[in-house]
């Protein structure tokens, strides 16, 4: 079987699409998703309404915390925290139900899926420099573990002696050593690659591989400069920072 693995989607409707279609031309039985369905983009309700249709699995991002509990809030940045108190007026009640119902982290398969780090998942901590990593993988339970949070994908290696590298290739094969995995951003890279990003984990040959996907940016960016909020929001995306 293989697992397709979304992180921070962030209310990009059309980026979510083409990923989903990518991962089912792709074979994927079964999609995962690292958090942050909203903020920061349009969408917000309909990427709800699409997760729930495809009847994924999501754990819980720090946007969507946000997003349900407005104190939360104060802990994003200023364009985030725009973006969150924006998008209250777009969903409803079900769409926050719905929110609620994930956990902070989601354990199947042997490996850990989380938003952020996999340890303490409801402390956002993010992992984005090597000592992070380190960090991580000297205390993970799990052979494999799979976090969103930072918009970068990065495939990271715990060798029996003790050694932490980071893989300069965008595919592996899982074998005995221990690994913290980073499928990118669907909504938002972060990476300097526009293109939507996601993770196919194939579990009968133990691999996994990261994909990039266009999708209409254009049309994306339409709506958010329609939608009378920040320009940068906009621009952003067609830039992937």
């Amino acid at each position: 079987m293989k697992i397709a693995i979304l992180a921070d989607i962030h209310a990009n409707a059309e980026a979510l699409e083409a990923v989903l279609s990518a991962a089912d031309k792709a074979g994927a039985g079964r999609v995962i998703v690292l958090g942050d369905v909203v903020g920061y983009g349009a969408d917000s309700a309909a990427c709800i309404r699409r997760l729930r249709e495809a009847r994924v699995t999501c754990v819980l991002g720090n946007h969507d915390q946000a997003l349900v509990d407005c104190r939360q809030a104060r802990s994003l940045n200023s364009l985030a925290r725009d973006a969150i108190i924006r998008s209250r007026d777009m969903v409803t009640a079900p769409d926050l139900d719905y929110l609620r119902s994930f956990a902070y982290r989601h354990v199947s398969y042997g490996g850990a899926f989380s938003h952020a780090n996999p340890i303490k998942p409801e402390e956002w901590r993010h992992m984005l420099l090597l000592p992070d990593m380190v960090w991580c993988l000297a205390r993970q339970d799990w052979r494999i573990a799979f976090i969103g949070h930072t918009h970068h994908p990065g495939i990271y290696c715990a060798r029996e002696e003790a050694q932490v590298a980071e893989l300069t290739s965008t595919e592996v094969a899982i074998g005995r050593h221990r690994y913290l995995i980073n499928p990118g951003s669907v909504g938002q890279p972060r990476d300097g690659d526009w293109r939507a990003s996601f993770g196919l984990w194939d579990l009968n040959r133990q691999y996994y591989k990261l994909h990039r996907v266009e999708y209409p940016v254009q049309q994306t960016q339409r709506k958010i400069r329609e939608a009378g909020w920040p320009y940068y929001l906009a621009d952003r995306l067609s830039k992937g920072e």
